[in-house]
């Protein structure tokens, strides 16, 4: 039996293949609004991050930590359709984004190519978040320690008094002491 183009094996091929590309798109959607949530919570800890204020540091850091799950959640579901599109194709895993645009129709190649598009400018914005995140936190972090080194040095660690209140004469390296301390 010879399978033409406009046949009915050919249009079911077709039909399916359109469901798979539809379902990726449908699932790319929630992924990049799973990355958009995250976006915004980054840029939420940024201004947490500057006011200091650690149960604010805790909220916001357990928000990321659940859109952070879901983005990943959505990014499997993702490689899954990705996937499913590859067998029915029967193409080698890995598949390139080109490839895998190939063989979709001209109105599912652009809505691809949109959200590779969308994909790329929400990411570099989280890269770029991130880092300032981490500068903030760096400099948070030297200023905590040149803190904790202040008060270790205005801070004997041996102390001057003895536990009856009485001044230890060992502290004084041999200076005189003028009156019971």
């Amino acid at each position: 039996m010879m399978i033409g183009k406009g046949s009915p094996d050919v249009m079911d091929v077709d039909n399916q293949l359109a469901s798979l590309y539809g379902s990726l798109i449908h699932i790319l959607d929630e992924e990049l609004q799973s990355h958009t949530l995250l976006l915004k919570i980054i840029l939420e800890e940024t201004k947490v991050l500057r006011k200091s204020r650690l149960p604010e540091i805790l909220d916001v850091g357990a928000r990321k930590s659940d859109a952070f799950r879901q983005s990943e959640a959505s990014a499997y579901r993702r490689v899954e359709a990705v996937g499913r599109i590859i067998a029915r194709l029967g193409l080698e895993d890995p598949v390139s984004f080109v490839q895998l645009a190939a063989h979709a129709d001209a109105a599912t190649r652009q809505i691809l190519t949109g959200y590779r598009d969308k994909f790329a400018g929400i990411v570099r914005q989280i890269e770029k978040s991130n880092e300032a995140n981490r500068r903030i936190i760096a400099l948070t972090l030297a200023h905590i320690n040149k803190n904790i080194n202040f008060i270790n040095n205005i801070s004997s660690s041996i102390s001057n008094y003895d536990h009856h209140g009485q001044m230890k004469a060992g502290n004084l390296q041999g200076r005189l002491i003028s009156r019971a301390g």
